[in-house]
């Protein structure tokens, strides 16, 4: 849920900045969203809160909102899908969907991270064995609406597109993270401290000749030109990244 969540989020930026959206897989996502949550995983949720409160009445109060919101959000999901039907022949429906769709992941985010937080610690807290035994026994006719092939072909293709973003935020992430790194690489020292923390058995150092040598383990793997600490660290750190690498391939 957290992922697709985030594909929607993806998907409404992008609608703010005019970029290209698939309004397939923005459907599909809003069928996996009408499936399982509002017809599967709430309802459970709803049996959990009523074991809850059966054991501790002084909880409803407090617990109230997250039941509530369970039909606030089965009405936005399908509100919302109704809009993307309604675009096909009216593109002016989507006229502030990118909004809307924003406000509806806040909202199921900050949802989920109640019941993570307070909901669920609860009923691990308050409930015993027997109890949850109970709320299985209720639940085992009642048919999961993703737990088919027909669903798995269905939802094969956004499944892989939030695993494809996911591995390109992977990649940004990574990428920033070096270009912080790289920006620390002020002069030799500041190379060697952050290769010392990062547990690598390298260190750069001026030659005598001129240049600069980078050692490891008593060797000289490679020698660099005359040129700036700063260059001479970066070409160390990417010559050290690329044999590490082969050695890990």
């Amino acid at each position: 849920m957290e992922s697709l969540l985030g594909y929607l989020r993806r998907q409404a930026t992008a609608m703010s900045q005019r970029a290209p959206v698939n309004d397939r897989l923005l459907q599909t996502a809003f069928e996996y969203l009408s499936g399982y949550p509002d017809q599967c995983h709430h309802p459970k949720e709803d049996l959990l809160y009523r074991k809850l409160v059966s054991r501790s009445p002084e909880l409803v109060e407090s617990l109230a909102d997250l039941v509530s919101e369970h039909k606030k959000l089965a009405d936005s999901t399908r509100n919302l899908r109704q809009v993307m039907d309604e675009s096909r022949q009216d593109p002016s429906a989507l006229e502030g969907l990118a909004d809307r769709l924003r406000a509806f992941v806040d909202f199921y985010q900050h949802h989920m991270l109640m019941e993570e937080r307070h909901f669920f610690p609860l009923a691990l807290q308050r409930l015993s064995r027997n109890d949850f035994a109970e709320i299985d026994f209720t639940l085992f006719d009642r048919p999961d609406p993703l737990f088919n092939q027909e669903a798995e072909e269905k939802f094969a293709k956004l499944s892989e597109e939030i695993t494809r973003l996911g591995i390109a935020d992977k990649a940004s992430a990574d990428q920033r993270e070096e270009s912080s790194l790289l920006a620390g690489f002020r002069d030799i020292t500041s190379f060697n401290e952050t290769m010392r923390r990062m547990g690598e058995p390298v260190s750069l150092v001026r030659s005598s000749g001129g240049g600069y040598e980078l050692e490891c383990m008593g060797k000289i793997p490679v020698r660099i030109p005359a040129c700036s600490e700063p260059r001479a660290a970066w070409c160390a750190y990417f010559f050290w990244k690329a044999s590490t690498t082969r050695k890990g391939q």
